[in-house]
């Protein structure tokens, strides 16, 4: 009996050490960056970086990624689940029991750890910064679950009263973004190394035209439009915001009006909402996810990045510029690095890390004069007509 026990133990040890071995890997695809995939992957850009010796300047379509830290939860119920069937057993049917016993314990174990390491994963995706209201949820149970007041929440989110409705989006709590001046002997480099960051990040955060730094030089280590750290306006905006397009796209005036009219009509509905570095939805987007998805209200389908986007369409001539056309500009990189959607009359809408939000801005501006680098036409028809009301007070 003794020596069943013990083939039994070696051959569960096997199993075991297996399973624990299986690892987490991703093929990175075309428009893949390494701070896309660790934000899906919930673990940070080093991490990904050190675990594959890659970077952001090689990594290439096709590359398989091992995802690090991601068979811990594995190995941490394995482990239990031997040392429970290691204990000596007095008869078989004792032993029958204590499997059974073990299994339900294992797998009980399991499930609660994964349902801590998905709460884990909901907290540092979101930060405790936003909260979707779920059936059953209460403002005071949810100011409990962030250790905030109840009629902060309130606050933060124009609430009149306490109720609550499904999927409603509600603001938890509300911060700054970091910042940090630059000493002597300081890189872009060791500045991003220090707060976990990627180089690149850091200098499109902060729109440095190169690496250089002076001692002194405020850096934002966060977006400077940290989706937490808007006004509760843009929370109601966006919750109704979705709703709106949809009705503007069924009604019979919209039916009527030209590929660039309708461009423009979806463009200015997301006019103000804020920007985020790295964000695609309507709390927080940057310059390309704006674009594509302005795009994608008209059924065309573009790639994810200003770079991408450059190769899309037909080049046009400033002077040629009309309504819906992209324009491009070189502003932290030397390839084209932020887009906008040309509005008529110089004026360009964009999610601008500089303005903090979807703005509107004229191509004059010596910012934008001196770093635009092209523009490309995508929807037919376009050069009928530029549209007078397209201004930055509108």
């Amino acid at each position: 009996m003794k020596k069943l026990s013990l083939l039994t133990l070696v051959f569960v040890l096997f199993i075991l050490t297996s399973g624990a071995s299986a690892k987490v890997t991703y093929t990175v695809k075309k428009g893949d960056n390494l701070y896309d995939i660790a934000k899906k992957f919930h673990v940070s850009t080093k991490d990904l970086e050190k675990a594959n010796k890659v970077g952001a300047k090689n990594l290439k379509p096709g590359t398989k990624l091992v995802i690090p830290g991601k068979n811990s939860r594995i190995e941490k119920a394995n482990k239990k689940s031997v040392q429970e069937s290691a204990e000596p057993a007095v008869s078989s049917k004792p032993l029958a029991g204590k499997t059974a016993a073990i299994r339900t314990t294992d797998a009980q174990t399991l499930k609660a750890e994964d349902k801590g390491a998905a709460e884990t994963t909901k907290t540092s995706s979101d930060s405790g910064k936003y909260h979707t209201v779920r059936k059953g949820d209460t403002l005071k149970g949810i100011a409990r679950k962030y250790s905030v007041s109840a009629s902060d929440i309130k606050a933060l989110n124009g609430l009149k009263s306490a109720k609550l409705r499904t999927g409603q989006k509600l603001m938890v709590r509300q911060a700054g973004p970091r910042t940090y001046a630059v000493r002597k002997g300081d890189t872009l480099t060791k500045i991003a190394k220090k707060f976990d960051m990627d180089a690149d990040d850091l200098m499109e955060i902060n729109e440095l035209p190169s690496p250089s730094l002076k001692v002194g030089q405020k850096l934002y280590l966060d977006e400077k439009q940290d989706v937490v750290n808007v006004d509760q306006k843009y929370l109601i905006m966006a919750n109704n915001i979705e709703a709106e397009i949809k009705k503007v796209s069924e009604s019979a005036d919209f039916a009527e009006m030209t590929t660039q009219d309708k461009l423009v009509v979806f463009a200015r509905k997301l006019l103000n909402i804020p920007y985020k570095f790295g964000g695609n939805t309507i709390l927080g987007i940057d310059c390309s996810a704006y674009v594509k998805k302005v795009y994608g209200l008209l059924g065309v389908e573009l790639p994810r990045t200003a770079r991408e986007q450059f190769n899309e369409g037909q080049q046009i001539a400033k002077e040629e510029l009309s309504i819906g056309d992209l324009v491009f500009f070189k502003t932290y990189a030397s390839f084209p690095s932020h887009v906008g959607i040309y509005l008529g009359n110089n004026l360009f809408i964009h999610a601008s890390s500089k303005g903090k939000k979807v703005t509107i801005n004229s191509l004059d501006t010596p910012y934008y004069f001196k770093r635009f680098i092209g523009a490309k036409r995508l929807i037919s028809g376009a050069g009928e007509n530029d549209l007078a009301s397209a201004d930055p007070s509108s």
